[in-house]
């Protein structure tokens, strides 16, 4: 099997693409990277560690990188002879799919784990073209919320029939070690006071700023407050300015990228999401589920199917402070509530968003159950 990827970079399309490989190499299926660019290499270290073969390309500028990219796809599928090729990225997925398909490849899938970007014009519109330009070479696209699916039908103009729904998946044995569920009458919040977290890149569509508005209310309401923002991005020398000017700068914490997130969680009080319309599915908010934390998240799309409608966790209307302040404060002051939510949450995580769950379903659509590959479980 060959998985393409835009980076290597410590974030969700990369991670999923690392749990993939793991769990398929446990099975006997051989599996190799196509790697469009050499920068961030964050995960470098725990693919090389599985010993998995990198092959990098170097696509250059304008409009000759879409015919280069098909070119380098044929050339590497003819020379590996892959049953199946996924694609994490979907905008050079039509070429990547065009170049797999020339050389054979039977089976060719998409990852779709973004909301179809219809507000950015002209440059949506080129996205559909390129969308439309992959279909006829394209097994299915794989959508990572049934939000995501049916939004790709519509905005994209795919039928139903051409995707799926795959949700992505944690490390479920890794969270449950590390936050063991809570004894019965075990004091929360543990911390005075209590400590808040939020796992995400650092980027527009997770909405730090408005979670950051929060703690600044809820601090001139009386309430003080910790809180850890886990992650890295583009986003955050303006995260910083806007600490520093609601003088939050000794509450709120910018931790940066890390690897240590399931015991991060486990000194975790309560988890927030803030995000915006756009966020596909949210791998750190299943964490946050597995590891028995409970959750205030704003009601987007993709968040509100994940907690289902609030029965898993409180939710909140997006970009508005007053609102995730209220909210933060409802739960702290109502542990019986919280404990609940956390409870199911933490058994619809276990239940529905394990990686073996989530091979499976790759290993279905990509045709990895049949042919030259292994058969896998069920």
């Amino acid at each position: 099997m060959l998985i393409v990827l835009s980076s290597l970079v410590a974030e969700g399309c990369p991670q999923l693409a690392l749990q993939l490989t793991r769990y398929l190499q446990q099975k006997g299926l051989h599996v190799e990277l196509m790697v469009l660019t050499r920068q961030p290499l964050d995960l470098l270290p725990e693919f090389e560690a599985l010993g998995v073969a990198i092959h990098w390309l170097a696509l250059g500028g304008g409009l000759g990188r879409y015919p280069c990219l098909a070119w380098h796809t044929y050339r590497l599928c003819r020379r590996l002879r892959p049953s199946a090729v996924l694609s994490f990225p979907l905008g050079w997925h039509a070429f990547i799919a065009i170049g797999a398909r020339s050389a054979g490849v039977r089976r060719v899938c998409a990852h779709v784990g973004n909301l179809p970007p219809v507000w950015t014009g002209s440059a949506f519109r080129k996205f559909k073209l390129l969308v439309q330009l992959g279909r006829p070479f394209t097994h299915r696209l794989l959508c990572c919320s049934d939000y995501i699916r049916h939004a790709t039908c519509r905005d994209f103009g795919v039928s139903l029939c051409e995707t799926r729904t795959v949700y992505n998946a944690c490390d479920l044995e890794r969270l449950t070690t590390c936050c063991p569920v809570s004894a019965a009458g075990r004091p929360w919040p543990r911390h005075q006071p209590p400590q808040l977290s939020m796992v995400a890149r650092l980027e527009q569509h997770k909405d730090q700023p408005t979670l950051i508005r929060a703690m600044a209310l809820l601090r001139d309401q009386g309430q003080p407050l910790q809180l850890w923002l886990i992650g890295e991005g583009s986003s955050r020398p303006d995260l910083e300015a806007l600490i520093a000017a609601l003088d939050l700068v000794g509450s709120v914490q910018l931790l940066g990228s890390r690897r240590d997130i399931p015991q991060l969680l486990a000194a975790t009080d309560l988890f927030v999401f803030s995000a915006r319309p756009d966020e596909g599915f949210g791998i750190a908010l299943a964490e946050a589920m597995a590891a028995g934390v409970p959750i205030v998240a704003t009601d987007v799309g993709a968040c509100h199917e994940v907690l289902e409608g609030g029965r898993l966790g409180r939710l909140v209307p997006p970009q508005d402070p007053e609102a995730l302040a209220e909210g933060i404060r409802e739960v702290l002051t109502d542990p019986e509530t919280a404990a609940r939510h956390a409870w199911l949450a933490r058994q619809r995580a276990l239940r529905d968003f394990s990686v073996e769950s989530m091979a499976v379903a790759y290993g279905r659509e990509l045709g990895l159950d049949g042919g030259r590959a292994p058969s896998l479980p069920r």
